[in-house]
């Protein structure tokens, strides 16, 4: 997971000999880690494609994993939000507890400083793959400062990344739920550090007009931190420029394509996977709703509340099955909180924290939206713009037909 959403590893977890079940003493504390796959003298400068991490990750997904298997996995302890403030406390009550965080800790100094380290680990051998190093200040505050992103005082070095030169097979442009259009670059897949890499984001339309990228292009790919695949240069353009018509990005937006007309397949497509995500219907992906949309089943945001199973069955790869199973999600969604119905239509952020009904939510005017905690003046022009806005208020008046409490 990232810190806040991921699978729940606790039971595989005690099953690892690496992870104790029982401590030489009783203490109630928060750690941070991650799991490693065990390896023989690895030195990463060598072998920077060790499949490791995917390793980990295969063997923790099994359902009945070997007991060899199990052995090769082992735990990296390198946080502790609520323990001592000192580093020196730190790692020797973890070596107390019996983890070998202190093994791979050490201070800096002008006689080794933090480039020393990073060489020394990337080319002589180590029990495990890495990907890098962490600079870490020694003193920090409490667990009442602690969160799962990144802290600010903690740094990573990654070790250099190597590069794949590709050829642009086709550029595609991507309009999402909030009306943002994303170019993506189709590549004849290479493989870069054990991953075969088929497509990479170049993130907006002005990047995308700076580069130039067109199909037959030759482009240099490389891993930022070691796993998101980017387009780092254009290596060549080819002589035969091919005509790219991208959509206009002003005609997208935050109340743009609630419905399936010509050019909103893509937005109408993101917000149908957003919707599903926020009303927890599980199972229902992109591609569920791409055969829907494709089979005219649903061609609105909210014709999912009427559609009948035989028209479900009219989509392809969807038979009777897999049409009650739809029909289940769909009834499960009509019950969820009105905070999360607000969350699916796409109500801009603020919402959520007035309490009211729709009918009130939808009389308030901007001087009210500004009172609200955390709601500036952009803010409040939003959310007024959208509880005003003639399809918002069909789809509410929709749903208040649909018996959806708070409508």
């Amino acid at each position: 997971g990232d810190g806040e959403r991921g699978q729940d590893w606790t039971a595989r977890a005690r099953q690892l000999p690496a992870i104790p079940n029982t401590l030489p003493e009783p203490i109630s504390a928060l750690l941070q880690g991650e799991l490693y796959w065990r390896m023989e003298e690895h030195i990463q400068a060598r072998s920077p494609s060790s499949g490791a991490r995917g390793a980990v990750a295969g063997a923790m997904a099994q359902s009945s994993p070997e007991a060899a298997t199990l052995e090769r996995i082992g735990l990296f302890v390198w946080g502790w939000p609520d323990g001592p403030n000192d580093m020196e406390s730190r790692l020797a009550q973890l070596s107390a507890l019996g983890f070998d965080s202190a093994d791979y800790t050490y201070p800096l100094d002008d006689r080794r400083d933090a480039a020393y380290w990073r060489d020394s680990w990337f080319n002589g051998p180590l029990p495990f793959a890495t990907d890098g190093v962490v600079i870490k200040q020694a003193e920090r505050p409490g667990v009442r400062r602690w969160s799962s992103s990144p802290p600010e005082w903690a740094i990573a070095w990654k070790y250099p990344a190597q590069q794949a030169l590709a050829e642009v097979r086709g550029i595609e442009f991507r309009v999402g739920r909030t009306g943002r259009v994303t170019p993506l670059v189709w590549l004849n897949p290479v493989v870069l550090e054990g991953r075969r890499i088929s497509r990479v984001s170049l993130g907006s339309l002005d990047r995308w007009e700076s580069l130039d990228v067109r199909p037959g292009d030759q482009v240099a790919i490389t891993l930022a931190g070691l796993t998101i695949p980017q387009l780092s240069e254009v290596v060549w353009h080819t002589q035969e420029r091919s005509p790219l018509s991208p959509p206009p990005p002003q005609r997208y937006h935050l109340l743009s394509c609630f419905e399936l007309t010509p050019g909103c397949e893509s937005q109408l497509l993101a917000r149908l996977g957003y919707l599903g995500e926020q009303l927890g219907m599980q199972g229902v992906g992109e591609g569920t709703w791409q055969a829907l949309m494709e089979a005219g089943a649903v061609t609105q945001l909210l014709d999912w509340l009427d559609v009948e199973p035989r028209q479900l069955q009219q989509a392809y790869g969807i038979g009777e099955a897999t049409a009650a199973s739809l029909t289940e999600q769909f009834q499960v969604a009509r019950s969820q909180p009105f905070s999360a119905w607000l969350r699916a239509l796409g109500a801009p952020p603020g919402s959520e924290a007035v309490r009211g009904e729709w009918y009130e939510l939808a009389s308030y005017q901007r001087e009210q939206w500004q009172a609200v905690p955390g709601v500036g003046p952009v803010r409040a022009e939003a959310l007024v713009a959208f509880f005003s806005h003639p399809e918002v208020q069909r789809m509410a008046a929709q749903l208040n037909q649909a018996g959806v409490a708070g409508f």
